[in-house]
């Protein structure tokens, strides 16, 4: 029998409750062809969660319900609720409050078809102006709210 030293898992789901988040990167790339937002968001401990909008159906009707969420994702995020129109680019860097919510279900389909899962849900958005209560258990350290993009606080954490 041989042993074999195995990777390091670092994925867990983020913990139900109040999660500030900063929007890291919007992936419009499929929005074209699919109608699909992925908006990247990160916690201040470096969790990663994706939320995705399909603003258009299968068969190429508008979504409303996913852009009505989608526009009050946007306008929360901005913390402007009177705004018509943005770039998707607009809300990176952009922090948002939400809470989360574990959802079990049954995958239906691929390797997994059968097999019960969990899901994170977002809901009852609010504006943040930054990470908030990390900011203070870091002795002062308002940095979190300089930093450009998922590199900078990745190396941020690791210090």
């Amino acid at each position: 029998m041989a042993k074999m030293k195995l990777s390091e898992s670092t994925f867990t789901l983020i913990p139900e409750g109040v999660t500030t988040f900063k929007v890291m990167e919007v992936d419009d790339s499929k929005y074209d062809d699919f109608g699909k937002l992925i908006v990247k968001l990160q916690t201040a401990k470096g969790e990663k969660h994706n939320e995705q909008f399909t603003l258009t159906k299968n068969n190429g009707e508008l979504n409303e319900g996913a852009l009505k969420a989608w526009s009050y994702f946007a306008r929360t995020c901005l913390n402007n609720f009177s705004a018509d129109e943005i770039d998707t680019q607009d809300i990176v860097g952009c922090y948002i409050m939400a809470t989360v919510k574990h959802e079990k279900y049954t995958a239906t389909k691929g390797e997994r078809a059968g097999q019960e899962m969990t899901s994170v849900r977002l809901n009852d958005y609010n504006t943040a102006s930054g990470f908030g209560e990390f900011v203070n258990m870091t002795d002062g350290v308002d940095e979190l709210d300089e930093l450009e993009n998922e590199d900078d606080l990745d190396s941020f954490l690791d210090d």
